[in-house]
């Protein structure tokens, strides 16, 4: 990416040496909004990026005029109210105009305040913004969308010591989302009392990114020292469980490009749903076409696709593993007792036993067992009968509700 244009992402997968998340991707997200975010660049110059919350393409990035002074720390308020600090800790509310075809101010940024010491700032679109400053982690309440001083901005609490964090991000109502040096992911609570909690959502392998955001839906950005921006989803953000994160590593939003010193999203502008079902490849891998072929022999569809091509959840279910002619074979069993077969893998990426969610990366695609040329061979049973899979994945690449399993054909597939 460059700072300067507003290209799409590239998809080659991550090398970071700091990041191990590789092994995991998965396909698009069931989002809605925008995911809106505001940086500074080394030189004192405001930045405004958009994200697609479904796809991870990056939309724009404009860069818009100096600032004036070099920012220490950044928050987002709003769509056009950005706070942020200066080294010797004057705080600023930056004023924006226009974050359309081009980057433009109200006005100069406008001083509100002194003292503002903290290394990291982060509003939670709730009427909080958090800080901290030393290990210290502080909270204020903002009472107005434009503040214009302590009178908007103040009840000082000092909510904790020990915050020795790499990046501070909100992924909603008095909750943060923190990486830390050793790699941890944490996320906190913060009760109406200014107790809080913590839960460990990852023990490792979060220690690649410099910066974390989240314009909440569950969705979480970490950009790396090299500038490149990957993205995730976490499918229930409250759940206080890294579980169930879903991996978009295959498919970053740019591998590099990401220059700005500070980003801040604009909190609580995308919403994501659970979603059932999902398209069990990338949509690009096959035109829908093919995915109408009948099977020889019996119901079931031989999907050709290049080794290596990653192969994705379904819907929600335990993995197993299956061998002999398919190879390297996964079997997915969902709680209704259905279960999906993906033949042929190349290489299976997660473990027997593994409960995945729709969408999940669940290895690559290759040409192992009985297998006459590189496919994914995909097939549908309940109780033992195979059930034709042709409908549900067209319904499923055409973004709509497929037809229930136990609705499908079991004859009129093959050949």
């Amino acid at each position: 990416m460059s700072v300067t244009a507003a290209t799409t992402r590239a998809a080659e997968p991550a090398t970071t040496g700091a990041l191990s998340l590789t092994a995991q991707a998965a396909a698009d997200a069931d989002c809605s909004g925008s995911v809106s975010i505001y940086g500074a660049l080394a030189d004192g110059r405001l930045t405004y990026s958009q994200i697609d919350p479904s796809s991870g393409d990056r939309l724009k990035t404009l860069v818009g005029p100096d600032l004036g002074f070099v920012p220490k720390a950044m928050a987002t308020l709003n769509f056009n109210t950005v706070l942020a600090t200066d080294s010797a800790g004057t705080l600023y509310r930056i004023d924006v105009r226009t974050n359309n075809l081009s980057l433009a101010l109200m006005s100069a940024p406008v001083q509100i305040g002194t003292g503002w010491t903290h290394d990291k700032l982060v509003y939670d679109g709730h009427g909080h913004l958090y800080g901290t400053a030393g290990g210290m982690l502080i909270q204020y309440l903002v009472s107005q969308p434009k503040p214009a001083g302590s009178q908007h901005i103040g009840q000082r609490r000092e909510i904790g010591t020990g915050f020795v964090l790499k990046t501070l991000a909100s992924t909603g109502d008095d909750r943060l989302l923190a990486n830390t040096a050793d790699g941890r992911l944490i996320e906190y609570r913060i009760d109406s009392a200014g107790a809080w909690s913590s839960k460990l959502l990852a023990s490792a392998d979060w220690s690649g990114f410099e910066k974390l955001l989240s314009p909440g839906g569950g969705l979480y950005y970490g950009v790396t020292s090299a500038g490149g921006m990957y993205w995730y989803q976490d499918m229930n953000p409250t759940d206080g469980s890294g579980s169930d994160i879903v991996y978009h590593n295959d498919d970053p939003v740019d591998t590099s490009g990401w220059t700005q010193t500070l980003l801040s999203a604009e909190p609580e502008t995308a919403v994501c749903t659970g979603r059932n079902y999902a398209y069990v490849l990338p949509r690009s891998a096959v035109p829908r076409s093919e995915l109408d072929d009948p099977h020889h022999d019996y119901a079931a569809i031989d999907i050709q696709v290049p080794i290596g091509t990653p192969v994705y959840a379904v819907t929600r279910g335990t993995v197993g593993y299956i061998d002999g002619g398919f190879g390297n074979g996964i079997t997915l069993t969902s709680a209704d007792g259905t279960t999906y077969i993906y033949g042929h893998l190349d290489s299976r990426g997660v473990a027997a036993g593994t409960v995945v969610t729709p969408g999940q990366y669940l290895g690559e695609s290759g040409n192992t067992g009985q297998s006459t040329g590189p496919h994914l061979h995909f097939e549908i049973r309940i109780g033992g009968v195979k059930h034709c899979p042709q409908p549900l994945l067209l319904a499923l690449y055409d973004g709509q509700t497929p037809p229930t399993p136990s609705s499908l054909p079991t004859s009129g597939c093959s050949y």
